[in-house]
């Protein structure tokens, strides 16, 4: 893939068109001419900034890779075989292949003129082999999470630095001169501080990312405007995974994402380093992020910085909630409390809130019980999804009662949690990490909201249970709204529809040595935990 440092903002690549076929080198007998690629040129601009961060607007130059980079070419009135015509066979997502590992590059490929009229061209970067249809239509994604192997290290850019060119009309056998445009925008972190970083997490108010998308290469938008895109399964956040930790000093480290370009009012920070996370609100540039453009953000992620916070506060009720990360994901360590309004009945198709052990319908009321201040809510399913669709995505992609930045897990979330805690965290025979000596013991102090054995006077013999806590989870035994049990099971739902009667949860039983999945009714009343975007 092509590769992005830091200077110019500049992409030059040179190929032939003659009367038969694009070649490496022009042929004047024929009246070929070079086609020559340029991206857009990037200003400075000033950001605001909050405490102790700064941003600033830099360039960036690419550089294409030889033998492996590739563009798509159409040209609905050239030939893809010498032999046909454009109405049976035309010039549809031909390939062409960089010659040099530079700036500038010759590219190869092969495309025939068509009859004595205008040719109009239209192309894109990376090439998808797969892709059958014309010009109009072409697929486009951003992925909201991405992967960069080290620090400093750009090679995982060219995947996901989408270029489209400036649609172009040359009478036959003319010289073409496309000029390639930047769909997205890049962000650059360089941060400094302490601890093993492992990612890095932007958060904004509109969408940064998306699933899956189609894009029409005959548009031509203004400058600094974004492309038109059809966009399926959109992300308000967009999360960058190091392959190893990555450690932090004085000395800053580099960390590079791409995301859409548009308006962002207000953007969200967040860093993993050494099971901790903290996050940092910022002002957004003004006027948003501008396609082919870099932006540069400089953070200081120690403690005594100013703007960090490691807690999660619901602006819903104002509660604060604790937090613990596991693995490369981030928990609420305690059951969600948003209370809009008590039910007392039941239904498996509108939202109901439940407060166990409460017959009442007024929120402060139920709000000063002990069960509330210890377990939570209990949650029926529709409350739980809060109106959306059943998904078993990893992430999930569905907010339902959380709060904003955060969502309800899918089982695959889930089950993402209990198989780091079993072979990162947890060995069956005892040990931490397997460091021998540092036993967990299954029995837990009462008032840790489990239930003691009534033979035993311990918390059961869950190893599992005993586990999760110490991690930070902290799994409280709220029940159920229909079986009761609190103190003894903790329920929690998932995004998971199984049925049109019945979706998803997990379970973890005072006596059990593992978490399970459940089936059950969805008036059922479940505590909910909800996982960072």
């Amino acid at each position: 893939m092509k590769n992005l440092i830091k200077t110019g903002f500049t992409v030059v690549v040179i190929m032939v068109l003659n009367a038969c076929s694009i070649q490496e080198a022009p042929d004047p007998t024929t009246g070929g001419g070079a086609i020559t690629i340029t991206a857009q040129t990037v200003e400075k601009q000033n950001i605001t900034n909050v405490p102790g961060t700064k941003t600033i607007l830099s360039g960036n130059e690419t550089h294409w890779v030889t033998g492996t980079d590739k563009i798509g070419i159409f040209s609905p009135q050239a030939k893809a075989t010498e032999g046909g015509n454009p109405e049976e066979n035309p010039a549809r997502n031909l390939s062409f292949t960089a010659q040099t590992s530079a700036k500038s590059s010759n590219f190869t490929g092969t495309m025939y003129w068509g009859a004595d009229a205008n040719h109009n061209f239209y192309a894109y970067y990376p090439y998808n082999s797969e892709y059958a249809g014309d010009q109009a239509e072409v697929p486009i994604s951003l992925p909201s999470v991405q992967n960069q192997s080290e620090a400093g290290n750009t090679d995982h850019l060219g995947a996901l630095d989408f270029l489209v060119a400036t649609p172009l009309t040359v009478a036959k056998n003319g010289a073409v001169n496309l000029a390639f445009n930047h769909v997205f925008s890049m962000i650059e972190f360089q941060i400094v501080g302490s601890g093993n970083l492992t990612q890095v997490r932007l958060r904004g108010v509109n969408p940064l990312a998306f699933n899956s998308g189609i894009i029409d290469l005959t548009q031509t938008p203004a400058s600094g405007t974004p492309y038109t895109i059809t966009k399926e399964s959109t992300s308000k956040s967009v999360t960058l995974n190091l392959d190893s930790p990555v450690a932090l000093s004085g000395s800053a480290v580099n960390i590079c994402m791409m995301v859409l370009p548009g308006v962002q009012s207000q953007m969200t920070i967040s860093l993993i380093f050494d099971n901790n996370w903290k996050e940092l609100a910022k002002n957004a540039p003004t006027g948003g992020f501008e396609r082919g453009k870099k932006y540069e953000i400089s953070l200081d992620s120690d403690s005594g910085s100013a703007g960090w916070n490691s807690t999660l506060t619901d602006q819903r009720d104002a509660k604060t909630y604790s937090t613990v990360v596991v693995g490369r994901q981030v928990w609420m360590a305690e059951n969600l409390a948003y209370l809009p309004e008590v039910s007392t009945d039941e239904s498996s198709t509108e939202s109901r809130y439940y407060v166990y052990g409460y017959t009442g319908t007024d929120v402060n009321t139920a709000e000063a019980t002990d069960y509330y201040s210890t377990y939570g809510v209990l949650y029926n399913w529709p409350a739980a999804m809060n109106g959306a669709a059943s998904s078993s995505s990893n992430p999930s992609g569905v907010q339902g009662v959380c709060p904003t930045g955060w969502h309800l897990p899918s089982i695959d979330e889930w089950t993402e949690l209990e198989t780091y805690l079993t072979y990162n965290g947890f060995n069956y025979d005892g040990t931490i990490g397997g460091i021998v000596g540092l036993k967990i013991a299954k029995a837990m102090a009462a008032d840790s909201g489990w239930t003691p054995s009534e033979e035993t006077g311990a918390v059961g013999n869950s190893d599992y249970y005993a586990f999760i806590n110490k991690s930070g989870f902290s799994a409280l035994p709220g029940g159920s709204r229909i079986s009761g049990l609190v103190g003894s099971e903790g329920n929690w739902w998932s995004t998971c529809e199984d049925s049109s009667s019945h979706a998803s949860g997990r379970l973890l039983f005072y006596d059990y040595s593992y978490i399970s999945v459940v089936s059950t009714p969805k008036e059922d009343g479940f505590s909910v935990r909800c996982l960072r975007d």
